[in-house]
């Protein structure tokens, strides 16, 4: 805290005194585990997924992860990482351009089943670098063929997949629901997550720089299923850095009476330093019991193109402020350039690419096995209402 009378140099100074005094403190541990990150083998070996099963966690009688296999017992997904919020129904259409001598035929776009083939092998080395679990988001209703694809994925590869599910931004909404009030609204929001066997909501959307109407009364709507369901709540803040979008986003659902243990704001890693320099936004939504989704990590977003280095600040800024138990990761992932079948990171960038940053300055390793691990469980595991 910044004493009586202390400059601003002296406020920066012994910020940087601290931050260095943790990464110290976890500098050993960081050299010791330096070489065991090489796979995900060896990081088993190195005993941080074992912990998952640490008996200081504990969760409600009844408590489940909704995957879209089954209902499962929190425990079974701590044996490695959740991400949040990714993406496993993207195109493959349109492979990124490769060197082609002149007059080579360009190869046919894969099949469903090539692009299942290939999402099975991507989520295998993600789990072999330490993925126990990925929320699959959606921004509006899947068809057959992606609810059948995800089982698929699943049952194929061993990697948890929960199925995250609503409606993103007006105006694309779909027009069968256009015009519904807000009960009639969650009344359909809660049909479709029952047959869809949704284990989330989200990603729920508001625009930019102004939230719409339509998206208020998504929010209204997606809180009363939250109340009915128990599902938790993922939400989309633009990627343009709006600090006020945050806040009116967690404002709007603490109105609705959504519990802020199962409620995790998005894209916070997408605020500009210029538009709130101490990322006080974070400090705020994480102060109101939320969770701080930082989940444009590990590799460039073109939407938002924010340094990696400044993303670490971010988490290590809302570290130093107390929020440990706050914080979630994940990448968003939807590049087709940056599947491993593409000399990509895939799945796992968020453990192979940005989190030993995170260690480099001194993130101790039962803190990071908290935010990988132990937070997701918390934020989704939920006892089921309806």
């Amino acid at each position: 805290m910044t004493g009586k009378g202390m400059t601003g140099r002296d406020a920066r100074e012994t910020r940087m005194n601290r931050r260095e005094a943790v990464r110290l403190l976890g500098a050993g541990t960081g050299l010791c585990l330096a070489a065991a990150w090489d796979s995900g083998a060896a990081l088993r070996a190195a005993g941080w997924q074992a912990a998952g099963q640490d008996a200081s966690i504990t969760f409600p009688d009844g408590a489940v992860v909704r995957t879209v296999l089954a209902d499962v017992d929190p425990a079974e997904i701590g044996s490695g990482a959740t991400l949040f919020h990714e993406h496993l129904s993207f195109d493959y259409s349109s492979p990124p351009a490769e060197p082609r001598r002149p007059g080579t035929p360009v190869p046919p776009p894969p099949t469903n089943d090539e692009m299942v083939d290939l999402l099975v092998e991507e989520l295998r080395m993600a789990a072999f670098d330490g993925v126990s679990c990925i929320v699959d988001s959606s921004i509006g209703p899947r068809t057959e063929r992606q609810l059948a694809n995800l089982t698929a994925m699943a049952a194929r590869s061993g990697v948890h997949v929960v199925a995250g599910g609503s409606y993103f931004l007006q105006p694309r909404y779909p027009q069968e629901i256009a015009g519904l009030d807000e009960d009639a609204l969650a009344a359909h929001l809660i049909e479709q997550a029952s047959r869809e066997r949704w284990g989330a909501l989200g990603e729920v959307g508001s625009s930019f720089p102004a939230m719409h109407d339509d998206e208020r009364r998504m929010i209204r709507a997606v809180s009363q299923v939250h109340r009915r369901t128990g599902l938790p709540i993922f939400t989309h803040v633009p990627h343009e850095s709006c600090p006020s979008c945050a806040i009116e986003q967690i404002d709007r659902y603490e109105a609705a009476g959504v519990d802020m243990a199962h409620l995790c704001i998005g894209h916070l890693s997408t605020i500009q330093r210029a538009d709130d320099p101490g990322w006080e936004t974070h400090k705020e939504i994480a102060g109101r019991g939320a969770f701080l989704g930082f989940d444009t990590v590990g590799h460039r977003m073109s939407a938002s193109f924010i340094p990696e280095r400044e993303k670490v600040d971010m988490v290590l800024n809302a570290l130093e402020a107390g929020y440990e138990d706050h914080i979630l990761l994940s990448s968003d992932f939807a590049n087709t350039a940056q599947i491993k079948a593409n000399w990509g990171n895939g799945f796992s960038t968020v453990l192979v690419q940005f989190v030993p940053k995170l260690r480099f300055y001194g993130v101790p390793e039962a803190t990071i096995h908290k935010i990988l691990i132990d937070n997701p469980r918390r934020w989704l595991a939920h006892v089921p209402v309806s």
